[in-house]
């Protein structure tokens, strides 16, 4: 059976860059960056400023004006910045590693060792570079999702407006449709420009139309505005509450209507259906991690309980992270786990790091 091909849309929003992978003609992922604003990724040439043996970590200056933590007792075979293997972590030696999460408030950056190949050029050069010192900077977050989406193994169509995106995948400018072209009629024009097929997978192209803008001819204003909604409406007329805590994630279900009759069971088996499948794509939309209590409609039989966690065992399963569905706790709340990848979509528009 042929794969589904899906779309990335990377295009300006706003005051920043907006990625949107959509999958079977709905926005699936998003990620909204503005520029210089992570570190996550980014491969360091650090210097030990200190150790502190009573939690088995050093402290490292990567040239920032903020440390860097390294938890010691979880990094495994250290490299010095010449590739050798580290005996020994004193003040001043210098690593390679890797940022994995943002200062904040007053904490440092977390970094963990870097892993390189013997003959990586990064590496080579390291040793010959005084620490401290960038040598790779942070994927941005477009390249992120893009190897996101090459993960999945679906063909992909890459749009972009930015002419530095094009260039880059491409290795050459987008190119610009001579005038009396333009004034043809579409039919007339020729091949389309700037489109080029990079691989068997990947297929890019540039879109330049002043008229109208790429954000509108994808809809991506209402598809943030629903990302960072509170309540979201399912098809049978029910709906479902986000609410955003710092310890968790709490979902509401509702029906949005009084059912009663003998169809009543059968109708509100019918709306925690359609709001476990919504709240699952909801998760991935809006990149919620942690822990996530979902309030369904109480069920009076058992048979339906069942399906309804059988639903939500497939669905978490299906998940882009290891998403968990957990149990059906003492209060008829569903549990589910899922892995912090980056920002929720609300802290990458509103976080005061952004």
């Amino acid at each position: 059976m042929e794969k589904s091909s899906d779309k990335l849309v990377v295009c300006r929003f706003r005051d920043g860059v907006l990625s949107t992978w959509f999958q079977s003609g709905r926005a699936a992922e998003l990620e909204f960056s503005r520029a210089h604003e992570t570190e996550v990724g980014a491969i360091y040439l650090a210097r030990v400023s200190h150790v502190q043996k009573n939690i088995n970590a050093a402290f490292l200056d990567i040239g920032k004006g903020v440390n860097a933590y390294l938890n010691l007792e979880k990094a495994k075979k250290i490299r010095l910045a010449n590739g050798e293997p580290a005996d020994r972590i004193t003040e001043g030696t210098e690593l390679l590693v890797e940022i994995k999460k943002d200062a904040h408030a007053k904490k440092g950056y977390t970094a963990a060792v870097a892993r390189f190949r013997k003959d990586d050029p990064v590496l080579s050069r390291a040793a010959f570079l005084q620490a401290p010192r960038c040598l790779k900077p942070a994927p941005k977050a477009w390249e992120q999702l893009l190897a996101a989406c090459l993960r999945s193994g679906n063909p992909l169509e890459l749009i972009t407006d930015l002419p530095e995106v094009y260039e880059q995948l491409s290795g050459s400018s987008p190119e610009e449709m001579p005038e009396y072209r333009k004034k043809l009629p579409e039919r007339f024009q020729g091949e389309e420009l700037n489109t080029k097929q990079l691989n068997e997978q990947l297929k890019l192209r540039y879109y330049a139309d002043a008229k109208l803008s790429l954000p509108v001819v994808y809809g991506l204003e209402t598809v943030v505005q629903s990302a960072l909604a509170r309540r979201v409406w399912l098809p049978s007329g029910g709906n479902i509450v986000i609410e955003r805590t710092e310890a968790l994630t709490v979902i509401d279900v509702n029906s949005g209507k009084d059912v009663r009759g003998k169809d009543k069971e059968a109708t509100l088996s019918r709306t925690n259906r359609e709001a476990a499948e919504e709240l699952m794509h909801q998760l991935r939309l809006r990149n919620l991690s942690g822990i996530i209590l979902v309030d369904f409609i109480d069920f009076a039989e058992q048979e339906h309980l069942d399906a309804l966690v059988d639903t939500l065992e497939t669905l978490a399963a299906k998940d882009s992270l290891a998403t968990k569905f957990v149990d059906i706790t003492g209060l008829n709340l569903a549990e589910l786990v899922r892995p912090r990848r980056g920002k929720s979509i609300q802290e990458q528009f509103f976080s005061p790091n952004s």
